[in-house]
This record gives structure tokens, C-alpha cells and sequence, in this order.
């Protein structure tokens, strides 16, 4: 879709009238993120075990809290009866309650009257009889709560849309879930069961898009938002019932790799205008160039080999450099160097023209030059499939048949040799239809019946991995598998959102913008980048070639990341301004460790932290100076908790389109044109100011998506309005910001990168231009106490919830390290196929809800921005374990042994287990803008 730019009058009209006075305004819309599945209704078996287990860990709570001090009164009683009951009755009793073991029989026989003289034993011999008797029922309850969430899982695995997104994942796992849809109850059927549980979760409690697991859509939000007391609950609304849209995309990971194969052949290579690789550094007569090869892994993305060359500069790669910025065919570039170079010795004065030696000898000596430069990347040919273009497959065909139908033409002219370059050149022809075969499949499978999709995925394969290998490009041993396309659900048509945020939302989420700076990575990137280009090319200085800055770009990333908590034992590596930002962040620590201390009594570790209200209003006005020189987006991530009307934050990344943007071109249009609008309103651009985006695909198929500004930077003019070599970085001393600018308008401007992929996968020639607008890291963690708990295996770390008014930060979390974790899943399967007992202890231990998340441990930072992100990405998903539900227990010994580094439990907030209805998981993605604080 491309960018249509709006009227003056129809930005004014987008404005939302509730935010005019403020500082931080909500874009009018919001992208939704649902479920296409909802997760099944309570039955009432499984609502009676959930009961029955809540008072069992509630009871076992009691009984923890009554043990020391029983023991404490069992030691005190020594003098109360004889030695030999002391020491045979009073002894044993005192290390069973320690030990929280169940008392034989026999001793129980044996107490005598010591229940009358102390009534803490009497309380916890009573409790205990409670337990005993809940157990019972507990026995009674499992089988029936098992059948019934097995009836439920059966239901769920018979779901279409989940058939269709397993299929997708894995062919074993699609006959596993269509096993569990028939209610198989045989050794296999238990076997896969926590596999098939996991999947089936993922589809009915996480947001994430992949396939039909979850869908998006998009919808305006009310130009005057009412203060909603009675706010529509979103997990139950109806908002996806309409018909949905799959898109399904080839992966360009492969479809890169084969267009790289396909240039290997000369005759495509030659026909193919050529580029100078980048600008020149010129430097005491030798040149430095950035260049570039992309390799391909397997995977979901092209991984980039870069480096820089210097070379001697003389005249004929002067002319070149300069001819070759924009790209031009083979033949025109030695015809233009070979005009350039004196006559052969004894050429006489026969000229190209007249056919004489210098002529002919010129243009073979150009001819070679420019195949020395090709073969060391420096002059290079373009790609016929641009990186955007909506069907590369096509694209490819299209042009190698061009190729063929060229050579049969020459062929059918007689030229020389005609016989040979024809049988080769009409391959070309073959591997169109090749890839017509290709394209022709992955049509087939978005329209494919769940059960015909683990084929059409092995021809796919199997075509792809000939045809690399054919070319050239095999796949590598021992690769990732291949991700061979990309599937995205959509509802096309805008959604009804009125209802679903109110004007409190909106005040509170813009109140949070502040504090989201204050803990952004992104002012500390942006502060080591400009410290290390002031060191560079000095206060007001300009680099010609912001390729040559990507490095520096690079470590700013990997420097901020090591000094991002801004300890002061390292204020010696801190950035210009960083002791500034470092001071205001313990201010705000040390007022909000201070606000609840105020309370009678103290709180605990169950107690929210709530940040005082006045602190974040008034934190904008407290920002550094240099830290709101520019504007800033951010992309909350929110869901509602139906039952206490909280507004919780599952993330906040960065914004301006960003996490849009890839769905775009399957929406309304009126989306695209909404978030166009809104990019141009919160940038306010001035005179002399311009906004351009820069969308690298490097193989990544969720970094497709359309111009959202009037301009686009890239490699040349011709593929973009704006080429690299019309940009240049320079340090603006009035702002102290290193900014981006064109040569000869002197125009300075922001450079968005909307696409999903992390900067740090990207070539690093463009990091710059990536990281224009670096926010999005944000880390509230700070700001709540820890508090520690003894368990088996180590210690656990406790972390509160942090709240801004009704807007929930962070939800409560216990961080069980590798040795706790293998304490907790040894017990589990020690423990029978339902451990009851062993759960309800543990929930009692740690104080845990009964629905939490599981995530992985987060692992200490390398300083290598790049691995700490592939290590990010191969850690196991987060995922929904409810410990009131009878089949979720089964399994979860299973699921703890995918952490063995040691396992977070997130609190669920809205938890999706215990609704008496079908519920979807709902998530909204609204952004927020700050302008730039006038100077």
C-alpha cells in the first residue's frame, strides 16, 4: 500500500479533543490481539476440585505458620509430664510438626492430655484432621476433574483453526492433537498429553500472532472517551466473530537465498545494472568502502558478513564510484570507463568508433576491471525481486523468463555460439517454472484442509532444498529447519472498540510515558552514540558516510546494555548526561521504597507498590533536558483483568507504527491511513524537517510492510526517494543530538524503522539509521523490593506488583533458580500422576496464586548484543499453568523439565482458568506520543 499523504485539515480532525491540553496524547486507534480460540467454561467437576485444592493449600498454609511456634510449645512442655513421654511421645511429635509430616497413628494414641495443656496442638491436630478428610474427597474429585478437562481438551483439539495452526508447527503434533480430538485414552494419548495441553493453551491464553492461533484486527478508538464505569469485558466481547483473512507469505529467508544463487550465473549477473557498494572514504589517495554478503543459515533470517576494503583511488575508480551511485547495465559502465582512458600504446588516433585498437583494447580493459571489482564486492548487481515486493516468487519468474525469451531470440539471430547459449541460457526458462511450482504451493496451502498442510509444507520443502541445491546454494548441515512461509490471520474489517479504554486509561498510560523514559534503554544508546561521534568528528561535526558509524552505533547498543542499571560503581562508563538521568532514577526509587512505609503496618511481600500519583504526573517536567529534545512513542501493551477492573501492561516497546505495521496491508485502509496520520502528528515536523523509513527485510518475512511518510531511504535513488549516499550524520550542538541529514537542502531528518526485527540483526552499515529512534527497551524492575524466600533447593526471589494508579506495571513474580525448580519437579514426579499434595504445598510455601505463567530465568548479559538476543529467542515461550486444574498438575512436571536453567512464575493477570464462560485472551495495543519539548 503505498503512503497518501492527507490533507491539513484531516490531521487536525484526527486530533482527539481529550488530549489537546496534555503533554502525551493516545493515538485514536489501537491494534487488537486476540485469540481465535476462547479458553473453555469451568465445568462443575472441575470447579469443585479447584475449590477442594484451594482449601487444601490454604490449610497446609495454616498448619506452616502454626509450626514454629507448636514446636516452640512442645520444647516449653518438658516440665508438664515424665522424662520417658518427653522423650517418647513429646520428641517424635515436635519433629513430625517441624518436618511437616503427617503423625503415626500410634503417637497420636499416646498424647494423652497434652491437646488440653497446649491449644496450639489441639488447633493443629484439628487441622490436620480437616486435611485428612479433604484428601479423601480430593481422591474422589481428581478422576472426575481429569475427565472433564480431558472432554475439554478434546473439544479444543477438534477446533479447525487449531488443527490449521499445528499443522503449520509440526506434522507429529497434528496426528498428536488429532488423537486427543477422537478422546484416545491409550499409552501413546497420555504420552503426548502435556505436549498437546501446551499447544492447545497457547491458542486460547496467548496473543501472540503465528498462524490461527491468534488474530489481529484493528479499530478507531472514540474521539471523546467516557470515564467508563462499567468498561466492556474484552475476553468475552464478540470482537473477532467476523469473518477472518489468512495471509500467507513465502519466506523471504529463502526466497533471498535463491535470488543470490540465481545471480551467481553470469549471463544473469551481466544482465543485471550494476551499483557501486557504497560510498568512498577517501583518504591519502586509497578509498574505503563498506561491503556486504549475505549467507544463508536456514532460519527465519539472513545472517550478513560485512567488512570494509581499502583500495588505491585512482582515476578509473573515481569515475566509477561516481558514475555507479546509481545503477546502470554492465556494457554502459565500460563504455564510459573505456572512453575515459588514454589510447593504447601505438593506437595512433583510431578511436572506439572507427574500430580501432584503443577502442577494443579499452573496452576489454575496462571489462576487466569491472569483473575485478565484482568478484571483490564492490561493484554489485542489483536484485530483481525488490525486498518489499508483495510476490518475489512471481517477481523471479517473471524476470528469468524474460531472460529465456532474450536468449532464444538471440539464438534464433544466429549469433556465434548461439547453439551453446541457447541449451544453457533456456534453463532459464526451467527454473521459472520451478519456481512457478513453488508459488503455486504456497497458494494451495492457505486455502489446505488442516489435514492436507504437513504434505503441501514437505513438497514445499523438498522443492526448496533441489532447487537451492541446484544452484549452488545447498542447505546447510546441520541449519535450522527451514522456515519455508508465514501465516497471519486477520479481520479485514475495522473492529468496534468504543467501551474498551476509557479517558482514565488514556490520563494514566500518559502519565506512565515518563517514567517509561526514564527507564529506557534507548537514552542511554542514544547518549553513548552521541559521545562516541563527538569523540569521533568533533562538537558540530559531520561523518559523510554514516555506513563508517555503524560500528559505533553497534557498541553504543552493547555498552548501554552492560551499564543500563546505572549503578554507581559504574558512573565511570556513564554517557554525557547519564549521572543526570542515574540521580533522577534513585530519586524516584527512593520516593516510592518511602511511600509505603508510611502505612500501619508494613507491607509485605503480597502488598502492591503503589507509585505515588503527584511523583509520575510531576516527572515529565524532571526529565534532562537533552532526554525531550526530540519526540517519542511508545507501544503499551495492555489487557484488562475483568475482575478488579485493572489495566495491565504485558509490555512497552516502542512505537511509531511499529507493531502495526506488518498487518497493514490486510486491514481497511483506513488503518494505514490512521497510523500515517499519526506518525506526522507526532513527529511535528517544522520547516526544514522531514521524515523518511527505512524497511530492510533481511530475509524476515514480519518486516514487510508499507511506506507509512512521504520519503524512504535506500541503497540508491530509483528503489527509494532518498539513497544512502544522500545522507549524512552530523551533531547539532544547539539540541546536543547526533541527527541525520540530506546534502543539499540541508533538511534534518528522523528516520523511522517500523519493522519488527531486532537493529542488532541487521547490517550494520544501516545501524545508524535504525537506531534514529532507539526506545523501547523498557525495564521497570527497579522500582519494586525483593524479598526472599527459603524453599527446598535454594532460595526464591519475590517481587510485588507495581502500580500507577489502576495501571498494573509488573504483576507479582517468584524467580525459582535451577535448584529450586529441580526440587519442585522432582517432587512433582515423585508424586503420583495428579500431585495434589505436593502442589498445594508449594502454592502454600511461596504464596502463589492458583493461575501463573511460566517463563525462563533471565540470563546475565554477555555484552554482545546480537548472542543475547539469538539466546533470548531459543528460550521456551512463556506459558499459562493453572495449579487448580487437575490436568494442568498432571502435566507440569513436564513442563518445568523446558527450564532446567530454573523457572519465573508470573502472576495470571486476568487469569483465564475458573470462568464460569468461554473466554478469549485479549490484548490492545495503544500507543502514546510526546512531542519534543519546545526549546
Amino acid at each position: 500500500m503505498p503512503y497518501v499523504e492527507k490533507a491539513d485539515a484531516e490531521t487536525a480532525a484526527g486530533t482527539d479533543a481529550h488530549t489537546v491540553d496534555r503533554p502525551v496524547h493516545s493515538a485514536p486507534y489501537a491494534l487488537v490481539r486476540a485469540t481465535v480460540l476462547a479458553h473453555p467454561p469451568q465445568t462443575p467437576a472441575a470447579a469443585d476440585f479447584r475449590a477442594l485444592i484451594g482449601r487444601l493449600t490454604e490449610l497446609d498454609g495454616r498448619l506452616a505458620d502454626l509450626s514454629h511456634p507448636l514446636c516452640d510449645d512442645l520444647y516449653a512442655s518438658r516440665d508438664g509430664h515424665p522424662e520417658d513421654f518427653h522423650r517418647d511421645v513429646v520428641l517424635p511429635l515436635r519433629r513430625t510438626v517441624h518436618n511437616g509430616r503427617t503423625p503415626r497413628p500410634a503417637l497420636l494414641a499416646r498424647l494423652g492430655d497434652l491437646p488440653g495443656r497446649l491449644p496450639r496442638l489441639a488447633l493443629w491436630l484439628t487441622l490436620r484432621e480437616r486435611r485428612a478428610a479433604l484428601l479423601t474427597e480430593l481422591d474422589l474429585a481428581v478422576p472426575r476433574a481429569l475427565a472433564a478437562e480431558r472432554s475439554a481438551l478434546a473439544a479444543l483439539c477438534r477446533e479447525p483453526a487449531l488443527a490449521r495452526a499445528v499443522a503449520l508447527t509440526s506434522a507429529d503434533l497434528l496426528r498428536a492433537l488429532e488423537r486427543a480430538g477422537t478422546g484416545a485414552d491409550d499409552r501413546k494419548a497420555r504420552k503426548e498429553e502435556p505436549n498437546v495441553l501446551r499447544y492447545a493453551l497457547r491458542a486460547s491464553t496467548k496473543t501472540s500472532p503465528l498462524s490461527w492461533f491468534t488474530a489481529v484486527g484493528w479499530g478507531p478508538l472514540p474521539q471523546s472517551p467516557a470515564p467508563l464505569p462499567h468498561v466492556r469485558s474484552w475476553g468475552h466481547e464478540a470482537l473477532l466473530d467476523g469473518p477472518l483473512h489468512a495471509v500467507v507469505t513465502v519466506n523471504r529467508t529463502l526466497t533471498a537465498a535463491l535470488t543470490a544463487a540465481l545471480l551467481d550465473r553470469p549471463h544473469r549477473r551481466a544482465a543485471r545494472p550494476h551499483r557501486i557498494t557504497s560510498t568512498a572514504r577517501v583518504t591519502d589517495g586509497r578509498a574505503t568502502y563498506a561491503r556486504s554478503r549475505t549467507a544463508f543459515a536456514g532460519g527465519r533470517y539472513l545472517v550478513t558478513d560485512e567488512d570494509e576494503v581499502e583500495v588505491a583511488f585512482g582515476g578509473p575508480l573515481r569515475l566509477l564510484t561516481d558514475r555507479a551511485r546509481t545503477p546502470a547495465p554492465l556494457h554502459e559502465l565500460a563504455l564510459a570507463l573505456a572512453s575515459a582512458l588514454p589510447p593504447a600504446p601505438g593506437a595512433g588516433n583510431a578511436g572506439p568508433a572507427e574500430g580501432g585498437d584503443r577502442g577494443e583494447g579499452n573496452l576489454a580493459a575496462a571489462t576487466a576491471f569491472l569483473d575485478r571489482l565484482a568478484e571483490a564486492g564492490l561493484l554489485v548487481p542489483t536484485d530483481p525481486v525488490p525486498p518489499q515486493d508483495a510476490a518475489p516468487l512471481a517477481r523471479l519468474s517473471a524476470w528469468l523468463r524474460a531472460l529465456g525469451t532474450a536468449d532464444a531470440a538471440d539464438t534464433a539471430h544466429g549469433e556465434d555460439g548461439a547453439g551453446a547459449a541457447g541449451s544453457v541460457r533456456a534453463e532459464d526458462v526451467t527454473q521459472a517454472d520451478r519456481i512457478d511450482e513453488l508459488a503455486a504451493l504456497v497458494d494451495r496451502f492457505a486455502a489446505a484442509p488442516p489435514h492436507e498442510r504437513p504434505g503441501v509444507l514437505t513438497g514445499l520443502a523438498d522443492r526448496w532444498t533441489g532447487l537451492l541445491a541446484d544452484n549452488g546454494r545447498p542447505v546447510p548441515a546441520g541449519s535450522a529447519p527451514l522456515n519455508l512461509l508465514s501465516e497471519d490471520v486477520v479481520a479485514p474489517e475495522p473492529l468496534r472498540l468504543d467501551g474498551f479504554v476509557g479517558a482514565a486509561d488514556h490520563e494514566a498510560l500518559g502519565e506512565v510515558t515518563a517514567l517509561a523514559e526514564l527507564f529506557d534503554l534507548g537514552h542511554l544508546v542514544r547518549r553513548v552514540a552521541r559521545d562516541r561521534f563527538v569523540e569521533r568528528y568533533g562538537r558540530g561535526g559531520r561523518c559523510a558516510h554514516p555506513w563508517e558509524f555503524g560500528a559505533d552505533v553497534a557498541a553504543a547498543w552493547e555498552r548501554a546494555g552492560r551499564i543500563a542499571a546505572l549503578r554507581p560503581e559504574d558512573s565511570a562508563a556513564f554517557p554525557t548526561g547519564g549521572a543526570e538521568l542515574a540521580a533522577l532514577r534513585e530519586d524516584v526509587a527512593d520516593a516510592v521504597r518511602g511511600a509505603p512505609a508510611a502505612r500501619t503496618p508494613s507491607p509485605g511481600p503480597d502488598d502492591d507498590v503503589v507509585l505515588p500519583s503527584g511523583l509520575v504526573r510531576d516527572l515529565a517536567a524532571r526529565l534532562p533536558r537533552w532526554a525531550t529534545e526530540r519526540p517519542v512513542s511508545y507501544a503499551y501493551f495492555l489487557q484488562r483483568d475483568p475482575a478488579g477492573g485493572l489495566l495491565c501492561v504485558n509490555h512497552v516497546y516502542g512505537g511509531w507504527g511499529r507493531f502495526t505495521s506488518r498487518f497493514l496491508d490486510a486491514l481497511d485502509p483506513r488503518a494505514a491511513e490512521g497510523v500515517a496520520r499519526q506518525i506526522r502528528r507526532g513527529l511535528g515536523h517544522g520547516a526544514g524537517e522531514r521524515v523518511a523509513q527505512i524497511r530492510p527485510v533481511n530475509g524476515f518475512n514480519a518486516n514487510l510492510h508499507p511506506l507509512l511518510v512521504p520519503d524512504e531511504i535506500g541503497p540508491y535513488r530509483g528503489a527509494a526517494s532518498i539513497a544512502e549516499d544522500e545522507l549524512e550524520l552530523f551533531h547539532d550542538e544547539a539540541t546536543d543530538q547526533v541527527r541525520f541529514g540530506i546534502r543539499g537542502t540541508g533538511d534534518v531528518l528522523d528516520v523511522l524503522y517500523p519493522g519488527f526485527l531486532a537493529p542488532v540483526m541487521l547490517p550494520r552499515r544501516i545501524a545508524a539509521h535504525l537506531s534514529d529512534h532507539p526506545h523501547g527497551m523498557v525495564d521497570f524492575r527497579p522500582l519494586v523490593p525483593r524479598h526472599t524466600v527459603r524453599a527446598p533447593g535454594g532460595t526464591v526471589v519475590r517481587t510485588p506488583r507495581l502500580r500507577h494508579r489502576h495501571v498494573v506495571l509488573l504483576r507479582r513474580r517468584w524467580v525459582l533458580p535451577s535448584g529450586v525448580a529441580g526440587a519442585l519437579r522432582e517432587e512433582l514426579a515423585a508424586a503420583g500422576t495428579v500431585p495434589v499434595e505436593a502442589v498445594a504445598r508449594w502454592r502454600a510455601l511461596l504464596a502463589l496464586p492458583d493461575q501463573v505463567f511460566l517463563h525462563p530465568v533471565v540470563t546475565a548479559p554477555t555484552g554482545r548484543a546480537a548472542d543475547d538476543f539469538l539466546t533470548q529467542l531459543s528460550r521456551p515461550k512463556p506459558q499459562f499453568a493453572d495449579l487448580g486444574n487437575a490436568l494442568h498438575l498432571r502435566c507440569l512436571a513436564k513442563w518445568l523439565s523446558r527450564h532446567p536453567d530454573g523457572v519465573v512464575l508470573e502472576e495470571a493477570l486476568p487469569a483465564p482458568g475458573g470462568s464460569a464462560a468461554p473466554t478469549r485472551a485479549v490484548e490492545l495495543v495503544l500507543e502514546t506520543y510526546r512531542p519534543r519539548r519546545p526549546s
